[in-house]
């Protein structure tokens, strides 16, 4: 068990809201830290000075270390082992060449556990002895717990490029065949997903504006009966803020109702937007990051499944201003 659900299981009321996964940041503090070799290192950390509270990191000079201090539960050969394989991780990872940001970082999505994808460069070797560089994404949370979170979603950058870019190609040549009909097209499919809901919506405004309205009445009425001494000033007082309390909550969902619906009917010039930005692609022969940004706002991949013996995969890419088309 991770240590959250250990200590809820042995100390508290046996559950937790958090997952049951180890996170890379625990793991990599226990495979450097020298207690469990039965050393025990102190003043690693401290204040800048006794004017400035700010804690950092001492350099090692100044540790203070106690050898063979308690009882060790991991072996000298052991823990050299994994020093070892450590410090060729990082010789590693010096050695590569400086980051780049790949094509899809950022956009990527799971499409079962919702979590990123994350890329990492592979380096294959030929048959001919020569060497060739990809670029794949993977689940960041199969990465970082395992199958019993999440499986792997492995896929090509170069796949998934030729996939986005043959759709954006497709998209700009039908503008270019029949642009009215293809916003047509796009507007119509947003209204029968969105029709129910603004109608709903509709209705809902219409309550609201008729319940502000008999509030606003029952306010200047109260204000009356104060006037003429129907009512005394501590029930009036009452009374007011009671009224004056429905009335703001009621305004406030009027108010939210009423961008939701603004929201809406902005859906006609987002598509315009969207047609003018992949009306420039129709002749796009390869795809790169600024493409990229200026049209997809996410792409959520599924995991690669087998029927009637062919390899299927889930993709949908959503677009800036129109989502999935």
């Amino acid at each position: 068990m991770s240590p959250r659900w250990y200590w809820a299981k042995r100390y508290g009321n046996g559950s937790c809201k958090y997952a049951n996964l180890w996170m890379y940041a625990t793991v990599k503090n226990i495979l450097t830290n020298e207690v469990y070799t039965g050393n025990l290192i102190q003043n690693q950390t401290g204040s800048r000075s006794y004017k400035d509270d700010t804690m950092i990191y001492k350099p090692e000079s100044e540790w203070i270390r106690h050898e063979a201090l308690h009882e060790a539960i991991i072996s000298p050969e052991v823990w050299n082992e994994v020093q070892a394989i450590n410090r060729e991780r990082t010789r590693l990872s010096a050695d590569n060449a400086p980051p780049k940001p790949f094509l899809f970082t950022g956009k990527l999505i799971c499409a079962d556990c919702k979590a990123p994808l994350q890329g990492n460069r592979e380096t294959q070797r030929r048959k001919n002895g020569t060497f060739k560089k990809y670029v794949s994404y993977f689940c960041s949370r199969y990465t970082a717990s395992g199958y019993g979170a999440c499986s792997r979603h492995t896929i090509y950058e170069m796949t998934l490029a030729e996939l986005v870019l043959s759709e954006i190609r497709a998209h700009a040549e039908a503008l270019e065949l029949d642009e009215a009909a293809m916003l047509d097209r796009l507007q119509a499919q947003r209204t029968a997903a969105d029709a129910e809901r603004q109608e709903s919506v509709r209705q809902e405004i219409g309550k609201l504006r008729r319940r502000v309205y008999e509030l606003e009445q029952m306010t200047a009425k109260l204000y009356e009966d104060k006037v003429c001494g129907s009512i005394s000033a501590v029930s009036f007082a009452v009374l007011l803020e009671k009224t004056e309390q429905e009335r703001r909550q009621r305004t406030d969902r009027l108010d939210t109702l009423l961008a939701e619906v603004r929201e809406y009917e902005q859906s006609a010039a987002d598509i315009q937007s969207w047609a003018a930005v992949v009306r420039k692609h129709l002749h796009i022969w390869e795809l790169d990051r600024e493409t990229v940004d200026e049209l997809i706002d996410r792409i959520e991949v599924g995991e690669k499944t087998v029927v009637d013996g062919k390899n299927v995969r889930d993709i949908k890419i959503y677009y800036r201003f129109v989502g999935n088309i």
